[in-house]
């Protein structure tokens, strides 16, 4: 069994090495599976080969395991000494190649998510639209998905999505992963990816190792905004103009084209902190601005804090999200600056919805059919003309603009669990989220 603290491990770079040598050796176009071995790693760290999955016992086969046996391990250790352990390896065919990791079975993992927190204790939910849709889950079970938790991820304008983890970043076209590695980029392939985002020219901006990279027809550069990202970034962000935007405890950075802004206490004096969580640039061309201490509205050069506001649902609050509609209806997703510790639903918190004609609407799980106050993401679905709500307890919720709204969780519905990241579309309207327990497509079934 994969036991020990610490487990037996091999470096990543050996696990490549060998992957390389096998595509440099054989055509690989029309593969497609995979191969597990399972290794023994003895107390010395010296490794053999137990079994596979390979029924035909191919040339490429025996080629992987004489590899494997000669990969050097660190022995897996229990109370401080070394053990003998197995070890599964999969090896992976895609797009034409092979790739190879250390696959661990962790069985905290495997555990049934449990059951949802519904704070709202008043609505009934029938959710007459669930039967309307089609979900696949993906994990790094039953796929080449590298980790089960994505905290980041973005569609890009050919339907790819980059899916940005802890333990590696792929790429999703659908059907087929592609690793993002050593091999086709500066990241490890098993990079701590903290953001990822696409911009309107479709270049893709990664945060990694507090380090900006950009992907563009060029290939893949580095930026050099250590100065201005030296507390760390809190959320990589696109701009409608074309900037973007760094939201990070120093202040809000600003790269427009070849210029670097920040935006912080010091250079505008009303904003409530410098540390910023989240900004957004709507239709109007307003820019709003999320900290920690409450948000703050530049309107050319009118400057509002809503802190000094009594009549609308941001005082005290951040923004956290931001959506817009056709009409030019804003949808905010709000944090409870003052929220106390231990405290898990606010109700300042919700969706905040600045009309097209200056009226606010606020939403909570106390006067709507929210099933929770804290909103992790949104989505506006421009095809069905409804609101999508990403939750940290409760799953995902539906809602149609009007009065009707629906949840979706892992006890009423295919969703793996109830926590969910990230909510993205692709150009058909599929839908992608990141949970805590794989990756969920939804898709409308045909005619519904």
């Amino acid at each position: 069994m994969d036991c020990g603290d610490p487990k037996a491990s091999c470096d990543q770079l050996a696990i490549d090495f060998v992957s390389a040598r096998i595509n440099n050796r054989y055509l690989l176009k029309e593969a497609t599976g995979s191969i597990t071995f399972q290794v023994l790693v003895d107390e010395r760290g010296f490794s053999c080969v137990l079994s596979h999955n390979d029924a035909s016992k191919s040339a490429l086969t025996n080629e992987l395991i004489t590899y494997l046996n000669g990969c050097i391990w660190k022995p897996a250790k229990v109370d401080g000494k070394p053990v003998a352990s197995s070890v599964n390896v999969i090896f992976r065919f895609i797009s034409g190649g092979v790739y190879g990791q250390v696959q661990r079975l962790d069985l905290a993992e495997m555990k049934p998510p449990g059951d949802p927190t519904i704070y709202n204790k008043t609505f009934t939910y029938t959710n007459p639209s669930l039967k309307n849709y089609d979900f696949t889950v993906w994990t790094k079970y039953n796929s080449p998905l590298v980790d089960n938790i994505a905290k980041s991820a973005a569609m890009d304008q050919s339907d790819l999505l980059w899916y940005a983890t802890e333990k590696g970043m792929t790429r999703f076209e659908g059907t087929t992963f592609i690793p993002v590695n050593e091999y086709n980029s500066p990241f490890p392939s098993d990079a701590n990816i903290k953001e990822v985002t696409i911009d309107r020219d479709n270049n893709k901006w990664v945060y990694y190792d507090n380090k900006i990279f950009m992907y563009g027809s060029g290939g893949w550069q580095l930026f050099d905004f250590k100065q201005f990202l030296a507390g760390g970034v809190n959320q990589v962000l696109n701009s409608r103009n074309g900037e973007l935007l760094f939201a990070t405890q120093n202040g809000l950075v600003v790269k427009r084209k070849d210029k670097v802004v920040v935006i912080n206490k010091k250079s505008m004096p009303e904003m409530p902190s410098s540390n910023v969580l989240f900004a957004y640039v709507d239709s109007q061309k307003r820019l709003w601005i999320g900290t920690s201490k409450g948000t703050i509205m530049i309107d050319k050069s009118v400057i509002t804090s809503f802190n000094s506001l009594n009549n609308t649902p941001l005082k005290n609050a951040s923004i956290s999200g931001a959506v817009e509609d056709e009409k030019g209806n804003v949808y905010f997703s709000l944090v409870d600056c003052n929220k106390q510790t231990g405290e898990n639903d606010s109700d300042k918190e919700g969706i905040a919805v600045l009309k097209f004609n200056g009226n606010w609407l606020h939403y909570n799980d106390k006067n709507s059919g929210m099933p929770a106050n804290h909103v992790n993401t949104m989505l506006y679905d421009k095809f069905e003309h409804v609101l999508w709500l990403g939750t940290d307890e409760s799953g995902i919720a539906r809602f149609d603009l009007n009065s009707g709204w629906e949840n979706y969780h892992n006890n009423n519905s295919p969703l793996p669990g109830f926590t969910i990241y990230q909510i993205v579309q692709d150009s058909k309207g599929i839908i992608y989220a990141t949970t805590a327990n794989g990756l969920l497509r939804i898709r409308k079934k045909t005619g519904a």
